[in-house]
């Protein structure tokens, strides 16, 4: 189980910093900041799945923008990602619903 853990925080985060090479890159870094908060403060399931939905609109918009970023503004992506992915893991989305869905943007 630690293994596909891991292995969903590595596909998020290779993805988000794929992803994340225009203008918008500074939104994405603030909007996954505030998504992190967001996650981390879930006291349930229902708030993560919540969460997770945000979480991959996110994604998605960052796909169809190709956004660009600096290496320190991928930096923070890639810290904002793997502590989502970890807080939404913590409150019980399973880390292959998250592998599977990052996997659709691919």
């Amino acid at each position: 189980m630690k293994l596909l853990r891991n292995t969903a925080i590595v596909v998020a985060i290779g993805f988000v910093m794929g992803a994340a090479f225009s203008c918008k890159g500074k939104s994405y870094v603030t909007q996954l900041a505030d998504l992190e908060k967001k996650a981390c403060a879930c006291a349930d399931k229902t708030c993560a799945d919540a969460a997770f939905k945000d979480f991959m609109a996110v994604v998605e918009d960052m796909k169809k923008t190709e956004a660009k970023v600096s290496n320190e503004d991928g930096q923070k992506l890639g810290t904002s990602t793997a502590n989502i992915v970890k807080c939404l893991m913590a409150k019980g989305v399973s880390p292959l619903t998250i592998q599977q869905e990052m996997q659709k943007f691919k």
